[in-house]
């Protein structure tokens, strides 16, 4: 979603944005205008889109791929902020209480299952974390692209996350603070494995892991909540 789609929506920090329900999945109002738009949308046969849940590592993948397509070329990459270079339709929700765009767990399972139907590389972003250059290597390969190790580790050093945080067209730090108020929450964290550690108590973690197992239970998908 272009930015200018939020614009007439002005926010002092302590306003909810405006939601409402899509096919049963709570949406915010700008999505839910454009929808037809959306679900009338006919992708041509060598698009590429990026499925993520929110906060899941969206922005460091799209830079990976701009910087695949464009063979390490990074000043094509510093041609406008990433959410102009890669439209897309959720966008950031601040002082929300009710959780956006669905179930986490039907996201990720439902993409699991379309592995069957369609071609479709799925990154997990601990593997990202742990081997990134082997992970971005398999992504330039299922698009189509045979980079050298150079410039794998051009793109590599472009996109690693100290890199992306000072890069303004990756941290959205264009953004105008009355719609992300970085002072409050940066959008870029700490972009690190297993943090979930220095905030759930033991018992938290332990119904978390029992919901997970219960929701996960009918799926092949496995993931790695640290680095072993």
């Amino acid at each position: 979603m272009a930015l200018s789609k939020m614009e007439d929506f002005k926010f002092d920090g302590k306003e909810r944005i405006p939601v409402d329900y899509v096919k049963g999945i709570m949406q915010t109002i700008p999505t839910c205008n454009i929808w037809d738009q959306i679900w009338n949308f006919q992708a041509k046969s060598d698009d590429l889109l990026i499925a993520t849940y929110p906060k899941a590592g969206t922005t460091w993948t799209q830079e990976i791929v701009d910087l695949i397509q464009n063979e390490g070329d990074v000043d094509k990459s510093q041609r406008a902020p990433t959410y102009i270079r890669f439209p897309f339709i959720e966008w950031i929700v601040p002082s929300m209480r009710s959780v956006c765009w669905g179930s986490w767990h039907d996201h990720v399972k439902g993409w699991w299952k379309a592995k069957d139907q369609h071609r479709i590389v799925y990154l997990f972003y601990e593997d990202l974390k742990k081997n990134p250059k082997q992970e971005i290597q398999k992504l330039a390969e299922f698009i189509g692209k045979n980079l050298d190790h150079e410039v794998l580790d051009k793109i590599l050093h472009h996109t690693s996350f100290d890199v992306m945080k000072q890069n303004s067209m990756a941290n959205y730090s264009s953004i105008p603070t009355e719609i992300m108020n970085h002072s409050v929450s940066p959008f870029m964290r700490k972009g690190t494995v297993g943090d979930w550690k220095n905030h759930f108590t033991v018992a938290q973690n332990e119904r978390f892991d029992e919901d997970y197992k219960k929701k996960m239970a009918d799926s092949s998908l496995t993931f790695h909540f640290q680095f072993s």
